[in-house]
């Protein structure tokens, strides 16, 4: 089967469907023909029977003697061809008619009223014994019937059934094939032209004007070629990127090193500069490569989410501990305000790091005595924290591109940071079904806003 192709398969499914179909149908007709044929025989039994009782009384009362009357009646029935036997009450035979047939085959075992289906040598027989009330005597009144005729059409018509199948068979087959053709042509042309589409370019399957499952199936591909060229693009950007970044400090730790070591005697201060630039350089190539390293895995979707109940307030802080040297260093005032016990779910770790990172962000663009506030107000089912920062603001063409990696807005301060702080604390928001957005902004300073659900 795996080796058809898929008009084929479908067409031979279709046949098989057919055929299943068309012998069930062949089989219900001709039940359905029999059950009508047995029904006609037992009509014409009726009326025979009828004839027959209606003969017996009028023989009965002219000659009052029910052997004779029997004979009688028998005689006259005889030419319609049935086979016919008359019975008294205990069972003894007044007058038979049975060519074919013999007594103890037409009789009902419990001699109680029936009407039976027999099988003799001559093939099948309707047989009908029925009890009458003739001149105040009880006689049972048996007739039967051959049922040649219908044996005769049943085989007629199964003849018939096997000649009209096997051309229906060929007709709907060659019909299927040709159907299939022409439903799977969009299918082929999709294929061959999804085949020649390049991955550098703008191409695509185009637009369909279809509804039907062909056309949400073009949608969809083309929404899966989009998505990959977003993907690549992303990747190719993010590796110019990463290797501009890191060709900085690798470049000045060379240099450093060229320069120290190109003349035989230097005195110790000189090697302590230089060891001082390599080791600022290199820590800042080991924040470079840590943030680039947990991008790739969230990209990757390979980043490991180990969430636990925590309170929000507490991280907060200890966040606050871990930047108030910075803070003091830099003259920024950090102020906190957060209610207690404030419980979310998710990756301390990763929260840990979106807060430091938005609180090393606000204090690295506060001026010298500025300020940065932050502030955990739950509402809801949600949680909404707040950082405020007093420096110069975003222009509003720089809001979106704030979140695009290695991007900074102050070529001044690309020592302080990898442009990384930010895209990483908007992808562990929404990792932790939140978000991360600039709230607001201006001279007087930006406000940073972080959505987070509250844990019950």
């Amino acid at each position: 089967m795996r080796a058809l192709s898929l008009r084929a398969r479908l067409t031979l499914w279709y046949t098989v469907a057919l055929v299943i179909v068309l012998g069930l149908f062949s089989a219900d007709i001709l039940v359905e023909q029999k059950r009508l044929g047995v029904r006609r025989a037992d009509a014409e039994l009726d009326n025979v029977h009828a004839t027959l009782a209606n003969v017996f009384r009028e023989e009965l009362r002219e000659l009052d003697a029910p052997d004779v009357a029997a004979r009688e009646a028998k005689d006259a029935m005889r030419s319609l061809g049935d086979e016919i036997a008359i019975v008294d009450r205990n069972g003894r035979p007044l007058a038979t008619h049975l060519v074919q047939l013999t007594l103890p085959e037409v009789m009902p075992q419990d001699r109680a009223p029936s009407v039976r289906t027999i099988e003799a040598a001559s093939g099948q027989w309707r047989v009908q014994a029925r009890p009458e009330t003739i001149s105040g005597d009880r006689f049972t009144l048996v007739i039967a019937r051959p049922l040649t005729d219908l044996a005769r059409e049943q085989r007629q018509l199964g003849e018939v059934i096997l000649l009209v199948i096997p051309l229906a068979l060929l007709l709907s087959g060659t019909g299927g094939w040709a159907l299939a053709s022409v439903g799977l042509r969009p299918v082929r042309q999709m294929a061959r032209r999804a085949a020649s589409i390049p991955l550098n370019g703008l191409e695509d399957l185009g637009t369909t004007p279809r509804d039907d499952e062909l056309g949400q199936l073009a949608r969809a591909f083309n929404g899966l070629v989009a998505r990959l060229r977003g993907a690549l693009e992303t990747q190719r950007q993010f590796m110019a990127d990463a290797s501009h970044e890191l060709r900085t400090p690798v470049s000045i730790i060379r240099t450093a090193a060229d320069v120290t070591l190109s003349r035989e005697q230097r005195d110790e201060t000189e090697y302590r500069d230089a060891l001082a630039t390599t080791g600022a350089q290199a820590r800042r190539l080991g924040r470079l490569v840590d943030d680039m390293l947990v991008l790739a895995r969230a990209d990757a979707g390979a980043y490991p989410l180990r969430p636990v109940t925590l309170y929000l307030d507490d991280v907060l802080e200890e966040c606050r501990r871990a930047v108030e040297l910075l803070a003091t260093a830099r003259g920024v005032t950090l102020r906190t305000q957060s209610p207690c016990d404030v419980a979310i779910r998710g990756d301390e770790e990763l929260l840990r790091r979106l807060l430091l990172n938005l609180l090393q962000n606000a204090i690295q663009h506060s001026p010298s005595g500025g300020s940065v506030t932050v502030d955990i107000a739950p509402n809801g089912s949600r949680v909404y924290v707040r950082v405020a920062d007093t420096g110069a603001g975003i222009a509003d063409a720089d809001r979106a591109r704030i979140f695009e990696r290695f991007v900074q807005l102050d070529p001044s301060r690309r020592a302080e940071g990898t442009g990384l702080g930010l895209p990483i604390a908007k992808w562990i928001a929404e990792v932790h079904d939140g978000s991360l957005s600039v709230e607001s902004t201006g001279p007087a300073g930006s406000t940073f806003c972080i959505v987070l659900p509250i844990s019950y």
